[in-house]
């Protein structure tokens, strides 16, 4: 008998855990990246962006295309993640600035992408980063997509996205430095990195 409840006791307290270790997890990717008003970035858009990456991640991942299965990127998909992005800025008060292929975007602070990619850092690293339409390139961050949005008022804030492939896989990153080297990081929004991988 106390040793069923001793079991009993440990199961509780795995699951305790579990639930604090949860919490903490939701609290940390709901309030690590700054938005658009100059606060943190709302649980409704990380939420947003994680479920839409899960699911183009999942098509990704299965193969689940009707193009060429050797192309990391192509127009259909270019085409998929202008319109979840036009979809989903909107839902934030934002509206991005999309890389035509052509000509230079150029955020608030001054910094021109993709050009100027070359002069950034990703994760603080020295990686390479750089424009790769199709997503194969000779960087260690093949760039596919580029949007920017710029924050109203004075302020130089900017929000600017990088969807690229890294090691054959999908990744998003964010820049939102408004001095100094830019930094490029893996958002934490997951619906974001999946619309990189999107079929």
């Amino acid at each position: 008998m106390k040793r069923k409840k001793n079991v009993f006791l440990i199961i509780l307290l795995i699951l305790i855990l579990l639930l604090v270790v949860m919490l903490v997890i939701r609290g940390v990717v709901g309030s690590n990246h700054k938005g658009d008003k100059g606060g943190l970035i709302s649980k409704a858009e990380n939420s947003s962006l994680i479920a839409e990456n899960s699911r183009l991640k999942r098509e990704n991942d299965t193969g689940e295309s009707h193009s060429d299965s050797s192309q990391l990127w192509n127009k259909r998909k270019d085409q998929q993640l202008t319109e979840f992005i036009n979809g989903w800025a909107p839902t934030m008060g934002q509206s991005y600035v999309k890389y035509d292929g052509v000509n230079d975007i150029k955020t608030k602070p001054g910094m021109l992408y993709p050009s100027e990619l070359k002069n950034t850092t990703v994760n603080g690293s020295e990686a390479s980063i750089g424009w790769a339409p199709s997503g194969k390139g000779s960087y260690d961050y093949n760039v596919v997509a580029l949007y920017n949005y710029d924050k109203p008022g004075n302020v130089a804030g900017h929000i600017t996205y990088a969807f690229a492939f890294h090691d054959g896989s999908p990744v998003a990153l964010v820049d939102q430095s408004t001095n100094g080297v830019p930094d490029w990081t893996p958002t934490k929004n997951e619906g974001q990195v999946q619309n990189v991988g999107v079929n």
